[in-house]
């Protein structure tokens, strides 16, 4: 990576005007810089460090990332993403992650320590390694080498976990042991105590990380969570029943959020009405035909 690059990331860093992205990458550069030199048994490339790499080094420190020889201190790093937005995020392991609307991801900047505890939605493409990589999610513990996934863990919904290639091992808090692979999805229903497993087709369940929105025998009630989540509004059901129809679907990402409805009312003979100030969407009908 040229050094020029480093440094204007360096200097951003010190600015405080750095991306999640740039701070990523310098991180990314700084942890393979020092696996190099240490991995180098040359004590005289050890001395003879480049500028770049004090620089980038003491803006780690003066921050209290990093700490150079004998041993770096671990720092917590959390990322929250609001109602609305999307955000990719390299790991320090190289590994990438998609965070999906209103979903936090905790993990330690040590690239050696592949774990990481997720409250919302991601979609994870993991990066091939020697040591497992570990997603701890709504009373889950889904483990792999090297593969996609998505996981679905919001709070007071079932747990989701959709394998797009690869294979994975999923725990609950039973201690019960599932391995999954492409195509497959086991969900987790903390109220009942119980899972179960289906084939499906991956890629609707992670279209949203291109815009989309797909749904695949989900309910009334799931879909319009999703999209309280996208657009930042409430929903409100006036019959109950209306909750649980269920819908096969798939919208692009420029379906504004009143034709999905439309589109969803019209199927289960039922009708929204979108408060003034167009944060609240009230949904009547007498329930599935």
């Amino acid at each position: 990576m040229p050094d020029d690059y480093i440094h204007e990331l360096a200097r951003k860093w010190l600015a405080g005007t750095a991306t999640e992205e740039e701070i990523n990458i310098l991180m990314q550069w700084y942890g393979k810089e020092e696996m190099d030199m240490v991995r180098n048994e040359d004590s005289a490339r050890k001395r003879q460090l480049s500028s770049v790499w004090w620089m980038a080094a003491a803006v780690m420190i003066a921050a209290g990332i990093w700490v150079l020889y004998p041993k770096r201190e671990e720092k917590k790093v959390v990322i929250y993403v609001p109602k609305e937005q999307q955000h990719r995020i390299i790991l320090p392991d190289s590994s990438i992650v998609w965070l999906n609307a209103d979903s936090k991801l905790q993990y330690n900047d040590w690239p050696q320590r592949r774990e990481v505890t997720l409250s919302g939605e991601a979609f994870f493409d993991v990066k091939k390694g020697a040591r497992p990589f570990v997603v701890k999610a709504g009373g889950s513990t889904t483990t792999v080498l090297g593969t996609s996934f998505n996981i679905k863990a919001y709070s007071g919904e079932p747990t989701s976990i959709t394998v797009a290639s690869g294979k994975i091992k999923v725990e609950d808090e039973k201690k019960r042991i599932t391995v999954l692979t492409a195509n497959k999805q086991i969900t987790l229903e903390e109220k009942t105590d119980s899972t179960a497993e289906r084939t499906v087709n991956a890629t609707a369940y992670h279209a949203w990380i291109k815009g989309g929105f797909e749904v695949n025998n989900e309910t009334f009630e799931s879909i319009t969570n999703m999209l309280s989540r996208k657009y930042d509004v409430a929903f409100h059901f006036e019959n109950d029943a209306l909750k649980k129809c269920t819908f096969i679907a798939s919208f692009d990402e420029h379906t504004p959020m009143e034709r999905i409805l439309e589109l969803l009312c019209k199927i289960n003979n039922s009708t929204y009405r979108i408060s003034q100030d167009k944060r609240e969407i009230s949904i009547s009908g007498e329930g599935c035909q």
